[in-house]
């Protein structure tokens, strides 16, 4: 019986620590192929046209976010498929059941707008102790061609990636081990990745969200839907603020958000009753979660790409 336990437990930290170095292997290459098209373009002279045009620069984010992202994590996350066995994201199930989706895209909706708020108060509560912190500008190009390729860029483009990467391969491949661990080391890769203290914190609260919503919901459909309508609000948020100026903007803002939080509250209420049958699986891993997190994480693929992470979230803190 013992030699057996120990067995089953060396096996699935080394399997886990395997998922892990391949996962690091995917943000490392999300790293290297983000940097370089940035030399690329810079050393073709591309650069001051991305700097200067707004809509270039949207352009160009796709085809960043398309090679950057989905490329590195369909290399390393179909490995990750293989060793799990777990279904492919790239052929998704059936939509489900549509009120429970309704339901959890609500709620998920409600999670993010109160992960908004967190990390607003975040970085005011760090902001008094004379530590700033920033993200990177987002091209926001006027006009009609401008806002669609906006909105393509990060309602349809961006959040279709970041899911199929995060959600589907690195969740998906950790489900085995347990949907509580699944969920929560894909929302960590999934902050990593933002590279700052703005968006990392919301990022690791809306993805831990998104990952629940999409295991109860058992559709991948649901994760994207959630992520979409989110970058969707930040879209014509900041477009508000352009058109109707700061004051009119922060109070239209504040009714949406009050809004869709009540809404996602009631409609987590509604799907928390619907779906109690449908119990998040323990997995059949022996390991704790404090054991399963240690060796998905520290692997040398992992901890080199954090390192680097670490490096570029440095550039957005302003120790006043």
């Amino acid at each position: 019986m013992y030699p057996d336990y120990y067995q089953v437990r060396a096996e699935n930290k080394a399997q886990i620590k395997r998922l892990g170095l391949l996962a690091g292997g995917a943000l490392l290459g999300y790293i290297i192929i983000q940097n370089g098209l940035s030399l690329l373009f810079a050393k073709v002279g591309l650069m001051d046209l991305y700097s200067r045009n707004p809509v270039y620069q949207s352009a160009m984010d796709i085809i960043f976010t398309l090679c950057g992202l989905l490329l590195p994590f369909l290399f390393f996350g179909r490995k990750m498929q293989k060793i799990s066995h777990c279904a492919d994201p790239l052929r998704p199930k059936a939509a489900g059941n549509k009120t429970d989706v309704f339901l959890a895209v609500v709620a998920g909706v409600g999670v993010c707008m109160l992960a908004n708020i967190f990390t607003s108060y975040f970085t005011m509560f760090l902001a008094m102790f004379g530590i700033e912190l920033s993200s990177p500008d987002i091209a926001m190009p006027g006009g009609a061609e401008g806002v669609l390729i906006t909105l393509l860029r990060v309602v349809v483009v961006a959040a279709l990636c970041e899911e199929i990467a995060m959600r589907g391969y690195v969740m998906g491949s950790l489900r085995k081990y347990g949907d509580g661990f699944a969920i929560f080391a894909a929302a960590f890769v999934f902050a990593v990745m933002h590279g700052n203290l703005i968006q990392a914190p919301f990022a690791l609260i809306a993805g831990v969200a998104i990952g629940y919503f999409t295991v109860k919901t058992g559709t991948l459909w649901t994760a994207f839907i959630i992520h979409a309508l989110n970058n969707t609000v930040s879209v014509l948020s900041s477009y508000a603020y352009d058109m109707l100026g700061a004051e009119k903007a922060s109070v239209l803002y504040m009714i949406i958000l009050v809004f869709l939080i009540t809404a996602g509250l009631i409609c987590f209420a509604a799907f928390t009753v619907r779906t109690k049958s449908v119990k998040l699986s323990a997995g059949n891993s022996m390991l704790s979660p404090g054991e399963k997190m240690w060796a998905f994480i520290f692997n040398p693929t992992m901890i080199i790409a954090l390192v680097f992470m670490l490096y570029i979230t440095a550039a957005y803190i302003d120790l006043a």
